[in-house]
């Protein structure tokens, strides 16, 4: 890793040759500019596309305004050599759900549709229903690795399962890694796991502690068209899908004599086993089903050396937001101009950056606007399901959500850096723009497993997620984490988050050159990066290397 590091250093500061491609830079730094990300986001944050939701006729131009700068940028059509759209095959379903829970003791109790729970069903049908028995099963984890099983030998075929979202970590260091997140919290984990056990359905309980956002945010996320990638004939899906806000977690659990405080202590234990509440559930979901095709956005920009260039680094921003949906202070138009036209707007800059190149990277570069992202990274995977170049040729993956709107920093962020050689390239990066390399400010929050790297890390891609500092310049100490905090409490995924003439964009340019410097390293160095010993992704990278061989 020294070395690696002494290399990446070394190529950042143009002074080695044998090892790594040189080349000067001015041209492209100038494209990556506040005046063109301005434009970008101006643009593709304005009520005219609707809030992008996929499938709209906003979405619909997103993505051809994208394809146009990338044409513009001199990019070549990534999908079958002639267009910028690669179809994504989606399914909404609008979900009118029903929920009801009834104690062996006869009580009865109905949440409310928002306020109290939200809920959907996974299978692609015009109604469905949920009769089963409501199972306890801690946070619903089942690795091996770890020691731990929540299941342990009980058949929860046909239940439906209770769980806590997050994963028992902290405190855990030895089984887990304590206030990191590991995929195994993630919401998008329990229910995979929920199918794989033949349950009928899964409950999440949702705390503002554990999952990082407030309730309003999974009533906006959940309360609209729920989209699912078209299923497989086949494939095993869940009747019911649910959260529970803590009050109403703590009302259910009340019926059946049993106390959030004890269950927590006790999901805490690797001794833990199922517990049956002897609540019985009813759910019926009334869906309103529409199929339609969306779209990613892929330019290519091809390499120059004959060895290398079918190699590819694979950038990434999803371009997709939540559309149009309940009022909020008299708007229903879900802007997303953070989240994500700034990403969006960065990818563009670094598409014409690297076109102004005066000799191009040795590997071919390419630039992957997504959609779907809010709805489960739907773009991506269906992107690594069916990628354009193939994954044993995909050096890397550089990922951009949410572009700094706010100033400078004296830090940039960089998530997944120390999983992968990609570590040497991102410090390099760091250490050329005069800034400091920071690791995940939030660990307990599971940021790696929430964007579109995590599509590439599942198939696995290296990746790095170069997210903006929160250490601004003229700013008092602390200034930028109350910053976060204030957007994730008032304007994450809600119509505040909306465009103004009055962002800051010099500290986007800051990360747009940070990135830009990361990509042009792994694309110029002579091996691919990867992954760390010790890595859970190390295996399946390696696997599938020497498939391809």
């Amino acid at each position: 890793m020294k070395r690696e590091l002494v290399v990446a250093l070394a190529c950042a500061a143009g002074t080695l040759t044998s090892a790594c491609q040189t080349a000067d830079t001015s041209a492209a730094f100038e494209a990556i500019s506040t005046d063109a990300l301005d434009a970008h986001i101006r643009f593709l944050s304005s009520d005219l596309l609707g809030g992008r939701a996929p499938g709209t006729r906003g979405s619909r131009l997103a993505a051809d305004y994208i394809a146009t700068q990338f044409a513009l940028a001199g990019l070549a059509p990534a999908v079958g050599g002639t267009s910028f759209l690669q179809p994504v095959s989606l399914v909404s379903m609008l979900p009118e759900p029903e929920l009801s829970f009834r104690a062996r003791g006869g009580a009865r109790f109905e949440p409310a549709y928002g306020p109290d729970f939200v809920a959907w069903s996974s299978e692609v049908a015009d109604s469905t229903e949920v009769e089963g028995e409501l199972v306890f099963v801690g946070y619903g984890i089942s690795a091996p690795e770890r020691e731990w099983n929540d299941y342990k030998d009980v058949d929860v075929v046909g239940k439906v399962l209770l769980m806590f979202v997050n994963d028992p970590g902290p405190g855990l260091l030895d089984t887990f890694q304590g206030d990191t997140l590991t995929y195994y919290g993630r919401w998008t984990y329990k229910f995979e796991e929920a199918r794989r056990r033949g349950a009928a359905g899964a409950i999440l309980i949702h705390t503002r502690e554990s999952a990082g956002y407030g309730w309003n945010v999974v009533q906006s996320s959940w309360i609209r068209e729920h989209i699912e990638l078209e299923p497989n004939p086949g494939e095993r899906m869940l009747g019911l899908e649910a959260w529970l806000s803590r009050e109403t977690a703590d009302q259910l659990l009340s019926m059946a004599g049993l106390s959030f405080s004890t269950l927590v202590e006790s999901a805490r234990s690797q001794q833990f086993r199922p517990i049956e509440t002897g609540v019985s559930v009813s759910a019926r979901i009334k869906n309103r089903l529409r199929r339609f095709s969306d779209a990613n956005v892929a330019g290519l920009l091809r390499g120059s050396d004959p060895r290398l260039r079918d190699e590819v680094v694979v950038y990434t921003s999803h371009y997709d937001h939540l559309g149009i949906g309940s009022p909020v202070d008299s708007d229903s138009i879900y802007n997303g101009a953070y989240d994500n036209a700034s990403g969006t707007a960065l990818l563009l800059t670094l598409a014409s950056a690297f076109a102004q190149l005066p000799r191009l990277p040795s590997r071919s570069i390419l630039f992957l606007a997504v959609t779907a992202e809010e709805s489960g990274l739907l773009g991506s995977k269906a992107y690594a399901d069916s990628p354009l170049i193939p994954l044993e040729r995909t050096a890397a993956n550089i990922n951009m959500d949410g572009a700094n709107i706010w100033g400078r920093t004296r830090d940039v962020v960089a998530l997944g850096h120390d999983e992968s050689t990609i570590t040497a390239f991102a410090a390099a990066a760091a250490h050329a723009e005069g800034l400091k390399l920071v690791g995940d400010r939030a660990p307990e929050q599971g940021y790696m497993f929430r964007s579109d790297q995590f599509s590439f890390m599942k198939v696995g891609v290296p990746v790095i997620y170069i997210e903006h500092g929160l250490d601004y310049v003229g700013r008092p100490p602390g200034w930028g984490e109350r910053l976060r905090e204030e957007y994730n409490e008032q304007n994450y995924h809600q119509p505040s988050d909306e465009y103004r003439p009055d962002f800051d964009l010099s500290g986007a340019v800051q990360q747009g050159r940070v990135a830009f410097r990361v990509g042009l390293g792994v694309a110029n160095a002579p091996a691919m990066p990867t992954w760390n010993p010790g890595s859970s992704f190390r295996a399946i990278r390696d696997s599938m290397l020497s498939a391809g061989r």
